[in-house]
């Protein structure tokens, strides 16, 4: 490894899941390093034997610091990293860290949706494949912690939090899924959101591009390009009679597909593309990529059936905590969906538009029903709108409205943090209140 890690001095700011692994490991390769979080208090761990400083920093705090190794949760714009640089230290992420030091192929996948989904889905076609994947970043190990593995391919979920700290970041093939409002309370406008999303592509080999989308082309040069999408095309990934094809040949039947609707079909396409990548370094073969799909189970509360109730399926998408995962949701739904779709929504739209919505709410939902901080805009934007106080209230006006072969549908398209611990706990509030109400 030529980045010697010990010859530098770090202080790693915020005390998170993320912040917490890296200083184990800053730790464990003999480096000199404090930390500091901006709450007033933290919890942590016994092995975290570090300096931790709580709060506003000092102007000499940074002396004699040569890298700031900061948390995603933790914007750049804040005053102790504002402090950081103006004391001359270099502001890195974990990514960053693990991009200077890693010696294994990666595989790179960002997108405001199906982040998770794609990581998780190519990790398991290439360990189906016979190579030995492994899952991380955004979702499963934190990235430093890859480091001590004997790992074929590291298959990295990055969040634009990520992204926007890290420059130089080698990927075999990388994609970005999709872009929509998103994160615009931390990016500020759309163009700094999409710009930190690109930059995935700074050293990429294989860049795989959802052909239908904007935004999601690489802006910088990469050596391959490879394209996919639900069109009928006699080159790269497309669609025809309902089957996943590979330069016009069927590779995979769309009804052999666990994951619900045609968005997860495009993330089947994505993970497909991401192992093609692959081939000419490694032995990936497409095709049994491709069947491990029937074996895939996908991640909670993402488009996940979790009940049928008298004809009425009861579908959990809490993780659509933005306007473009509730879009897919809906248009992945409602060519499948004989019924209507009442759609459970609400909470913080961190500056997403809800309007966007609007085309395809008014031609797929019969009702809406709105909870949270910002219930108020789909009401403006949907006539047919319900503002509730709660999940026990949502799930009974959609209880007393829905009829056999409809679709109830938890896809807020925004953050719960105004209501609920997190997307997980909004899950299970919803969750129970069907299973209450479906025994009453």
């Amino acid at each position: 490894m030529s980045y010697n890690v010990r010859a530098q001095t770090y202080v790693v700011g915020g005390l998170g899941v993320t912040g917490q692994a890296c200083v184990r490991f800053l730790q464990q390769q003999g480096a000199q390093v404090k930390a500091f979080d901006t709450r007033a208090s933290v919890s942590l761990p016994n092995e975290i034997d570090v300096e931790v400083t709580l709060g506003s920093l000092t102007a000499a705090y940074f002396d004699g610091v040569d890298v700031l190794v900061l948390s995603p949760g933790l914007s750049p714009a804040i005053e102790q990293v504002q402090l950081a640089q103006r004391a001359g230290v270099e502001v890195i992420g974990d990514v960053e860290l693990f991009a200077r030091l890693n010696e294994t192929p990666v595989i790179g996948i960002t997108g405001s949706n199906g982040k998770t989904t794609v990581t998780l889905l190519t990790t398991h076609m290439l360990n189906h494949c016979g190579l030995k994947a492994v899952a991380a970043g955004n979702v499963g190990l934190p990235v430093l912690d890859t480091l001590a593995n004997d790992y074929d391919v590291i298959v990295l979920e990055l969040s634009s939090f990520q992204l926007e700290t890290t420059s130089s970041l080698a990927l075999q093939a990388a994609t970005i899924l999709n872009i929509s409002d998103d994160h615009l309370d931390r990016h500020q406008t759309f163009e700094n959101y999409v710009q930190a999303k690109q930059r995935i592509f700074l050293h990429c080999n294989t860049a795989v591009v959802w052909r239908d989308t904007e935004h999601c082309a690489p802006q910088s040069t990469v050596n391959k390009l490879s394209y996919y999408g639900l069109s009928d095309v006699s080159e790269g990934i497309g669609f025809r009679d309902n089957a996943i094809t590979l330069h016009g040949e069927p590779l995979l039947d769309a009804n052999q597909i666990q994951l619900a609707g045609t968005h997860n079909v495009l993330n089947v396409m994505a993970s497909l593309a991401l192992c093609e990548g692959l081939q000419a370094t490694m032995n990936v073969n497409l095709i049994d990529a491709a069947q491990s799909v029937t074996t895939f189970k996908s991640a909670p509360h993402r488009c996940v059936e979790i009940a049928n109730i008298n004809g009425v399926r009861w579908i959990d998408d809490s993780k659509a905590t933005n306007v473009g995962a509730t879009l897919a949701a809906l248009q992945g739904l409602a060519p499948l969906t004989e019924g209507n779709i009442i759609l459970v929504a609400g909470g913080d739209a961190k500056g997403g538009d809800i309007n966007q919505l609007a085309d395809v709410v008014k031609n797929e939902v019969s009702h809406i029903v709105a909870m949270g901080k910002d219930a108020h805009q789909f009401a403006a934007m949907f006539e047919r709108t319900q503002i509730v106080k709660d999940m026990d209230e949502a799930v009974d006006y959609a209880f007393s409205h829905a009829k056999p072969n409809d679709v109830v549908l938890l896809s807020p398209a925004c953050a719960s943090l105004d209501m609920f611990d997190n997307y997980i706990h909004r899950a299970q509030v919803f969750a129970s209140a069907v299973k209450q109400r479906s025994q009453a």
